[in-house]
């Protein structure tokens, strides 16, 4: 006979909150020297990388570099996270900040137009399929490093090698980790994996990387899956013990 599930409430309304095994997030400004460019709800780890791969990915900067530093202070509820900047960038930062806060799953609820939202999309090179392995290898790379109540990206290199992980409550803030963190040590991965689904802003983040193959365990979007195509993305739908299907991107085969 199968095993009756448990019964019953526990009750935890007693239970300190820093005592309880919840995922974290607190509110991140993102600043440009003195220009307040962003807040995001945020897991406040690997802040840094996130700041390089979101400011590359909001077209803010071109390479790694074009961040001198970083300093950290401590809001009444969040962390305001300031980038030293040449005064050319905090200017491009101050015309094009965001309209409001983002406070939810999407990273890109508040931008002002959809020239930003679409920024840096492109005709990526073809490149052969990501081989069936490589992608069973990430997905197991995946289970194995998800933190409860957090999402995980994955950055994997042409040879199935991982490059890097980051865990976030926003699936895009994973993303930009990955992608900073690529900035960061000159070594941008080939494919990205995320235990999200798929929408547009984690296409565009890939894209405008230069990442020809992006991985996700959701079915994709319909508008991810137009640009995907445009773009010339792979895109792969994977889930564990399934059939991997791909929707967009490569010609070529491994």
């Amino acid at each position: 006979m199968a095993e009756a599930p448990a019964s019953g409430v526990i009750d935890r309304r007693d239970v300190p909150i820093e005592a309880l095994a919840g995922p974290r997030e607190l509110p991140i400004t993102l600043a440009l020297n003195e220009v307040d460019y962003a807040t995001v709800l945020a897991t406040p780890d690997q802040l840094e990388p996130w700041a390089l791969g979101f400011c590359f990915a909001e077209g803010l900067i071109e390479q790694g570099s074009d961040i001198h530093g970083f300093t950290t202070e401590r809001l009444r509820h969040g962390l305001l996270l300031r980038a030293q900047v040449d005064a050319r960038l905090a200017r491009l930062a101050q015309e094009q900040r965001r309209v409001g806060a983002s406070m939810s799953s999407c990273g890109r609820c508040g931008t002002a137009s959809e020239a930003l939202l679409m920024y840096g999309l492109q005709q990526l090179p073809d490149r052969p399929l990501v081989a069936e392995e490589h992608l069973r290898s990430a997905l197991e790379h995946l289970q194995q490093q998800r933190q409860v109540g957090l999402h995980t990206a994955l950055g994997v290199d042409g040879q199935g090698q991982l490059l890097g992980c980051a865990h976030d409550i926003g699936r895009h803030n994973a993303i930009d980790k990955v992608i900073g963190s690529g900035l960061a040590s000159g070594t941008m991965p080939s494919l990205l994996v995320v235990s999200s689904r798929c929408s547009i802003e984690l296409v565009q983040k890939a894209v405008r990387a230069g990442v020809t193959a992006l991985a996700c365990v959701s079915m994709p979007s319909a508008l991810s899956v137009e640009i995907a195509r445009l773009c010339q993305l792979q895109l792969y739908y994977c889930r564990r013990n399934a059939p991997i299907e791909l929707f967009g991107g490569g010609s070529a085969h491994p």
